[in-house]
């Protein structure tokens, strides 16, 4: 029986289940990788979904369509890069819609994730410094336990300046530490604060003449109420027009839906008989039918014989 891997999963495990999880059962998959099959089922349900993935890409798109993101490049190194990437994404899905998170928000969102970043390094630096310490001490308690003869002094009074080093540098790097920790902290706490104090302004505005004003104040919300505005008002006209028509109900009466005095004044004005020949405006003399012409007075055969008459 072939021995199972434990411990934390690889990214080149991570690849393989992503790439054959949907072409490969989950018995295959652990033979090949030597993990149990409930190990690569929760790998597997970790996987991100096809919708989110689109979404983690739009959001990629957008970072690198910005104005900081070549600048921000240059910052980064390794993994990094992908990091900032992931974190970005992750970051947007969370705080809203392409539409709803605004320029200070980015960079707001890209200072959070710089910081999270120097933290890391921080956190990298410092192991590094541990591991070179506990290196430098095995030396020392080593050449220490030789006899006097045999004791290297200058090599030995050479790693202890470089343990006190270490030792300093150890305090520098755990202060920077908490330095990045802390910035990183009350950036996240601002963003939150400003969005909230936005979300907030935009529900009292709803009780709050006053606080609607100061909502109207930008440029993009003036944009969004106007075309709001004059969407219903096309709408509100469509229904007048269509209510002020004749219909027939379901008891066969025919009437208007709708009476407004718009539309009493223009059923009137179409009524009221034309000029000099005692029929309503828009219909023929000669055949009591409506004038294509709308009542201009051309008849479509020639002249009116009304007019041709009072001419002669």
């Amino acid at each position: 029986m072939t021995k199972k891997k434990r411990g934390r999963i690889s990214a080149a495990e991570q690849e393989y289940i992503a790439a054959n999880h949907e072409t490969m059962t989950v018995e295959a998959i652990a033979e090949h990788l030597r993990r149990t099959e409930d190990f690569v089922r929760q790998q597997i349900a970790a996987l991100p979904t096809v919708k989110q993935t689109e979404e983690r890409g739009d959001w990629v798109s957008r970072l690198h369509a910005s104005s900081f993101w070549v600048e921000v490049k240059k910052g980064l190194i390794g993994t990094e890069i992908a990091y900032f990437e992931q974190s970005w994404a992750a970051y947007m899905n969370q705080f809203g819609s392409a539409t709803d998170i605004l320029a200070t928000d980015e960079l707001m969102i890209k200072d959070l994730v710089m910081l999270d970043i120097f933290s890391q390094r921080a956190i990298a630096e410092q192991a590094n410094i541990l591991r070179r310490i506990e290196q430098l001490e095995r030396s020392i308690e080593a050449e220490e336990s030789k006899s006097d003869e045999t004791r290297n002094q200058l090599e030995l009074a050479n790693w202890r300046t470089q343990l006190n080093a270490l030792l300093t540098a150890k305090g520098a790097v755990a202060k920077q530490h908490l330095d990045c920790q802390q910035r990183k902290d009350a950036k996240l706490r601002d963003l939150k604060g400003a969005r909230d104090q936005r979300f907030k302004q935009i529900e009292e505005s709803r009780r709050n003449i006053f606080e609607l004003i100061k909502e109207l104040d930008t440029h993009k919300r003036r944009v969004e109420e106007g075309r709001l505005a004059a969407k219903v008002k096309l709408a509100a006209e469509r229904v007048r027009d269509d209510w002020n028509e004749l219909h027939e109900f379901e008891d066969g009466e025919v009437d208007k839906p709708f009476l407004t005095p718009e539309g009493e004044l223009k059923d009137a004005e179409s009524e009221s008989p034309r000029p000099g020949t005692g029929l309503p405006n828009g219909q023929d003399q000669a055949s009591g039918q409506e004038n294509p012409n709308n009542g201009g007075g051309i008849h479509p055969d020639g002249p009116h014989p009304a007019s041709s008459a009072a001419n002669a």
